[in-house]
């Protein structure tokens, strides 16, 4: 097998910066924004047992409120139903009176990570497999969001049928620089 149709290691390999092949790509959000934490709590991205950790590094950035000072201290949440009324609390104290749509919650959770893979923090392969599992569960009607889906499913083909694996990583990093402008 040729080096450019070696897929060994595509999904762990590290992460590279495509920063420079897409300027106009914004950098990521931090991903404790309570804006962030709250649409991938919305979209199940993070889960209930999660939600302690993220609470402490919450406090280490700076935020404090009675309900994350809670939830940072937690040592029984087992699920996201034993956290989630410290968390709806958390959230509405710093600032987010109610979750997004669920819609818009994958939009947000989905440029953001599209934005981590151009930024260089998140592997594209691994980030599309992410999307189209846990974010979008195969069911999205955004087209930057259905072409990663069918990038990702290509690298399956039977090589005669496909693009080649330098293409579809080309196509694959385009498609998640238009997902990353999303308003």
């Amino acid at each position: 097998m040729a080096d450019e149709e070696n897929f060994r290691g595509l999904y762990d390999a590290a992460p590279e910066s495509f920063a420079a092949a897409y300027p106009e790509v914004p950098s990521p959000h931090n991903t404790l924004s309570p804006n962030i934490v709250a649409a991938r709590w919305a979209v199940h991205d993070i889960y209930g047992e999660d939600m302690p950790l993220i609470a402490v590094d919450l406090l280490e950035v700076g935020y404090d409120t009675p309900s994350l000072r809670q939830l940072a201290g937690e040592t029984s949440i087992k699920n996201s139903a034993d956290a989630e009324p410290l968390v709806n609390a958390m959230l509405r104290e710093l600032g987010i009176s109610q979750l997004p749509s669920e819609e818009e919650a994958k939009l947000l959770t989905s440029r953001q990570i599209a934005r981590e893979v151009i930024a260089g923090l998140r592997n594209p392969w691994a980030a599309a497999s992410h999307l189209e599992i846990v974010v979008w569960s195969w069911d999205s009607e955004n087209a930057d969001v259905l072409a990663i889906f069918a990038i990702h499913d290509e690298i399956n083909w039977e090589r005669a049928y496909r693009r080649s694996l330098p293409e579809l990583k080309t196509a694959l990093l385009d498609a998640f620089s238009r997902l990353a402008l999303l308003p």
